[in-house]
Formats: structure tokens, sequence, C-alpha cells
């Protein structure tokens, strides 16, 4: 079968996130990506699937790459930012998208708590037709 798996339980997703983010709290970005179990290739073929922890209170900014991308928040909340633009206020079950080629810069609202954050993209149709950029 070309997808195992349908189903990517988020219980698994989200201790997998704090996993990593115990064992190297210096690391800047802590996240995960889907993957298909049995090729170890993209969930999909066409679009990428990511997770994100934000640690409390923390802001990242994402380099622009050549996909839009899709911002999902599953726990907490967060502010994302496309470039200049004024940022999208998230709360949990929210979603915002930003266009290609801009750089995002994602904030967790809460001091005091991790936020989750879902992200898809076309990644794996930009690498597979050889137009992939990150600036």
């Amino acid at each position: 079968r070309a997808y195992p798996m349908l189903r990517y339980p988020w219980s698994d997703t989200r201790a997998a996130l704090q996993a990593l983010a115990a064992d190297d709290p210096s690391q800047e970005c802590v996240q995960v990506t889907y993957i298909n179990p049995e090729t170890g290739n993209d969930a999909e073929n066409i679009l990428g699937f990511y997770a994100l922890m934000l640690r409390p209170g923390q802001s990242l900014r994402l380099p622009a790459r050549s996909p839009a991308q899709v911002f999902h928040v599953i726990e907490g909340g967060a502010e994302v930012a496309c470039g200049e633009a004024e940022a999208f206020a998230l709360a949990e079950a929210d979603t915002c998208c930003c266009p290609g080629y801009t750089p995002v810069t994602l904030r967790n609202r809460h001091a005091d708590l991790p936020s989750f954050v879902f992200i898809a993209d076309e990644s794996p149709l930009h690498r597979k037709l050889g137009v992939y950029e990150v600036r």
C-alpha cells in the first residue's frame, strides 16, 4: 500500500515532541515530521505534515521557503506573522496560512504553557518538481 498509515494519533505525536524538548532543552525548534513508516519518505506524495511545539513564551522565526504553509493550533495559542504583515492571533482549533517565499514568525501566546501547532505545506511536491527553495 502506498499509504499504510492514514491516522497518526495526536497523543503519540505530543509525547514525541515533549520527549524531544526534554532531551535537549537548548534545541531551538522542537518539530516532528509525519512520515510513511514503511519507506521513511513523506507521509504523502504532494503534501508535507509536521507538528511543532513552542515552549512557553517562545518566538521562532522560520525561513522563507517556496511552499505556502498552513498553521493549525492544536493546543495552546500562537501568534503567526507572515513577513511584515500584521500577525494572526490563533487560539486552539484556529487555522491560518502564509504564502510561499514569506518568512514566518511563530510566537507562543502563553508564558507558562507550551503550544502545539500542526503545519502542512507542499514541500514534497516542490522537491519532486525541483523547485523547492529556502531563502
